[in-house]
């Protein structure tokens, strides 16, 4: 990695942009990032939670990456970056500053080559859902002929194909309050929805490749009080739309079935990300770059979601995991390997001109 790609990524893991920050102090603190790529002609665009630069016309050839982390404020000062011999570490280096640093070698490098109609998003909210970023990826997804997303890659050089879609289910059952001691009075909450939560974990395994995880439940008051609320919330993932609908079917079998009498069930479920899948243009333009670069990585499919799921969901030709190799996301262990950076910035180059070869 040449000096000043390795500035910049210093730069970068140096500066705090947790989840406890707001998105505008997030996006002042990363202007230096947008400074670059206007340096290299494109045009700013600040929005809500991203920075958004563009070159020229649609359709884009849409890159991607998020400047945010899970990390507090005070981070980067108590654990700054660090180098020794291929491995970098600090707060994000992987997850994904050091992907945001492959983009911009990928832009530079499209630049020299003469490209235009590119388009860069990067936003500060993808650790917290990509709520506030969503409507800013659907826009540009619409006006992109592909998406190359910089999330990190395996250690072993692995490139993400594919993601599960993320759902989040939240499920209300309400009883009726009495004394502990007079069942017949009351109608306990909480008994009901255990029958439910077994029933709902039970559904792992039977619907394609779909897990569900209760990860909270609260109910009850008072240990001699019967109680007449208990929520429920769970953690769904999904490998496609179908697999999504079959979940609902089931769901909504098990929110209508009680087990305890005068008990009633509620629930919602909040899509947060749709699923990312490997289209077969990107297969093509992979197989080609696999030939011209010598190598093949291997691809995987992940259970986590992204942000590159909002172009694939649109019909847009996407892949991930084209950041910098890793691994220990999210902790204080996170490492990134320096010597995957040549390799990932001549891999997304090759697919850039692929699909820069076909809208013409």
């Amino acid at each position: 990695m040449h000096k000043k790609w390795l500035e910049i990524f210093e730069a970068l893991v140096n500066t705090d942009t947790g989840f406890d920050l707001d998105s505008s102090t997030k996006l002042e603190r990363t202007q230096f990032v947008a400074d670059f790529l206007e340096n290299l002609g494109f045009e700013l665009h600040r929005e809500r939670a991203a920075h958004v630069a563009l070159k020229g016309e649609a359709p884009y050839l849409t890159l991607i990456g998020h400047l945010d982390t899970v990390f507090k404020e005070g981070e980067a000062v108590r654990r700054p970056f660090k180098l020794e011999d291929n491995v970098a570490r600090g707060p994000g280096v992987a997850d994904m500053k050091g992907g945001v640093v492959v983009l911009l070698a990928v832009v530079e490098e499209a630049i020299k080559k003469g490209l235009d109609g590119l388009c860069v998003i990067l936003n500060v909210d993808e650790e917290l859902g990509s709520k506030e970023s969503r409507e800013t990826f659907e826009k540009y997804a619409r006006q992109s002929s592909c998406c190359l997303s910089f999330e990190p890659g395996g250690v072993h050089g692995e490139i993400v194909a594919s993601r599960k879609g993320i759902a989040s289910l939240d499920i209300q059952v309400r009883g009726i309050k009495g004394h502990a001691s007079r069942l017949q009075e009351g109608a306990n909450a909480v008994v009901e929805a255990s029958h439910k939560v077994c029933q709902i974990y039970a559904l792992n395994g039977q619907i394609g490749s779909l897990s569900v995880n209760p990860t909270i439940i609260n109910g009850g008051e008072k240990s001699n009080i019967t109680p007449d609320l208990c929520r429920i919330y769970c953690d769904v993932r999904f490998s496609n739309t179908e697999e999504l609908e079959e979940f609902k079917r089931k769901l909504s079998e098990i929110a209508r079935t009680n087990h305890i009498e005068r008990t009633s069930c509620d629930y919602s479920l909040n899509e947060r990300r749709p699923a990312m899948v490997l289209m077969e243009e990107m297969k093509q333009a992979l197989e080609e770059a696999f030939q011209k670069l010598g190598k093949r990585f291997e691809l995987e499919h992940s259970s986590g979601g992204a942000d590159g799921a909002f172009f694939t969901a649109l019909g847009v030709p996407t892949l991930d995991g084209l950041g910098l190799c890793g691994g220990r996301f999210h902790s204080e262990e996170e490492f990134a390997l320096i010597d995957s950076f040549e390799e990932r910035v001549r891999l997304s180059s090759e697919l850039l001109d692929h699909f820069d070869k076909k809208r013409r």
